[in-house]
């Protein structure tokens, strides 16, 4: 029984290690084939807010999504004097990368962070219909992979919409979001989305820190 205690002991000091080095690197995922001001407010708000509490933005540069959040992160930035290249991580991919090359791209994109959001993810077809993303999902995929604590914000549809509606039919898996996955699906003003989007991130580390446990003391327990 002592060493087992001592064994989640040390799993959950690792936890809170891996979390004081990643978990202020916040990976943006997500796509739009057309302009739209109401994404750019979302991404605007959310960006804002998670720099204004000391968290750096990472992302891919996906359609879209990545032109706003590299914008308005840069914007942010810029007018509170802080070194862009420390608090954004932007990494566009290349058009004429293979499937390999960019499975390897994803998974060192999303490497050194701990939370992804997932905001609209929308594609177009064949047809001309717009579809969830493959590759945000792809990018959802890694994420887990790489145990990164997933936000789909469920509201802005299409793969955001998809990985919500999965993650409510399983929450189970997926604790940290059971008091909040209903909000991510219907709340559609840009501020209150970022409002809930950092009270999620906070929650997540707190709990991760407060859940660690002490090491056995006693000379009987060693």
């Amino acid at each position: 029984m002592a060493r087992k205690r001592k064994y989640v002991y040390e799993l959950k000091k690792l936890e809170v290690e891996e979390m004081e080095k990643e978990g202020k690197n916040v990976f943006i995922s997500g796509s739009l084939d057309n302009e739209d001001e109401k994404a750019y407010k979302i991404a605007k708000a959310i960006c804002r807010r998670l720099i204004d509490n000391g968290f750096n933005i990472v992302t891919g540069f996906g359609k879209g999504i990545g032109y706003y959040v590299a914008g308005a992160s840069i914007q942010k930035l810029e007018s509170i004097n802080e070194n862009i290249e420390d608090r954004l991580i932007m990494r566009p991919f290349a058009d004429d990368m293979s499937s390999e090359e960019i499975k390897q791209y994803r998974n060192k994109l999303i490497a050194n962070t701990k939370f992804t959001i997932v905001m609209y993810g929308q594609a177009v077809d064949n047809n001309g219909n717009k579809v969830a993303a493959n590759g945000v999902l792809e990018e959802v995929r890694v994420s887990e992979e790489q145990s990164n604590y997933i936000i789909p914000i469920g509201s802005t549809g299409y793969a955001a919409e998809k990985v919500a509606l999965d993650i409510k039919n399983n929450i189970t898996s997926y604790p940290y979001l059971e008091n909040y996955i209903d909000n991510l699906c219907v709340e559609s003003d840009p501020n209150a989305i970022a409002k809930l989007v950092l009270h999620i991130i906070t929650d997540i580390r707190n709990n991760v820190v407060n859940q660690s446990t002490e090491p056995p003391t006693k000379v009987g327990d060693l």
